[in-house]
């Protein structure tokens, strides 16, 4: 196991609690998608499992260690993971695209030519010209480059565990393709992914399941057609992806997942069967 939470609880001042009683369990590699209405606990979630808020009360152990015990290395424990934030211009100080990429790797002290290769690779994965990288401030980008380099900015790392916060908003669907892609291969190569997301159509595509928070609460966890085929779950702010409400109109039965292939490949199936 890579993580466990034990009675995890914060409370913001002068509010109810952002995290009440969160008892979870993460095994390494697995891709999770959080959701909840807005205030529900998402983000607060992921900065409590990043180090960057402390639980005023409960346990947060990784690899069975807990994270606030003597003798923790936190210095390791962020080394190994990383967190894309929601406003990823935050995060940004450096004056050009390549040096913001680049900076994890030279605090860690890497010779410069393995730092380079690490740099442009991951910036090439992200679409980022070489030259241009060395000239343009991350300031001068759009809101959805900006989100692509706050994510190569945490691949570069080689992270054991990313963590990101709306990491397709302001993306186009060129954009959020390649950004699932890579996602993708980096769960495939073991790398734990959990992803706050308002869209679920694109948490069928990628997430293996599904966490819902309300009011700091867990309420359940289980695989996208569990969650989404459960008819409570718009009491929670959780819409149904597309795919769903397709497969409903059109009496499909979509049990195994809730992907766009697999909705396609029913509706295939369905209008290809000869007629009673």
């Amino acid at each position: 196991m890579q993580f466990k939470l034990e009675n995890v609880a914060i409370t913001y001042p002068q509010t109810d609690k952002a995290l009440d009683c969160i008892n979870l369990e993460i095994e390494k590699g697995d891709f999770i998608g959080i959701v909840g209405r807005s205030g529900s606990g998402k983000t607060t979630l992921l900065h409590t499992i990043g180090g960057l808020l402390k639980p005023q009360s409960g346990s947060i152990f990784f690899e069975g260690f807990d994270i606030y015990s003597n003798g923790f290395d936190q210095l390791n424990y962020r080394r190994k993971l990383q967190i894309i934030f929601q406003f990823p211009e935050n995060q940004f100080f450096e004056s050009s695209i390549y040096d913001e990429a680049s900076f994890g790797l030279k605090m860690l002290k890497f010779p410069a030519d393995i730092i380079a290769i690490k740099t442009l690779n991951v910036l090439n994965r992200l679409s980022f010209d070489e030259k241009t990288s060395k000239i343009l401030s991350p300031f001068s980008l759009s809101g959805g480059q900006k989100r692509r380099l706050a994510i190569a900015c945490s691949l570069a790392m080689e992270p054991e565990v990313l963590l990101l916060d709306e990491p397709f908003a302001g993306l186009d669907e060129e954009g959020k393709e390649d950004l699932i892609q890579i996602l993708r291969k980096e769960n495939k190569k073991g790398t734990t992914i959990l992803l706050v997301s308002h869209d679920p159509d694109l948490l069928c595509e990628i997430a293996e399941k599904i966490l819902v928070l309300s009011d700091g609460k867990i309420i359940c966890m289980g695989t996208p057609v569990e969650i989404y085929n459960t008819d409570n779950m718009n009491f929670f702010g959780i819409g149904s992806p597309n795919t769903k409400k397709l497969a409903d109109l059109l009496s499909l039965e979509m049990t195994d997942n809730l992907t766009y292939n697999s909705f396609i490949a029913k509706l295939v199936k369905k209008l290809s069967a000869p007629i009673s």
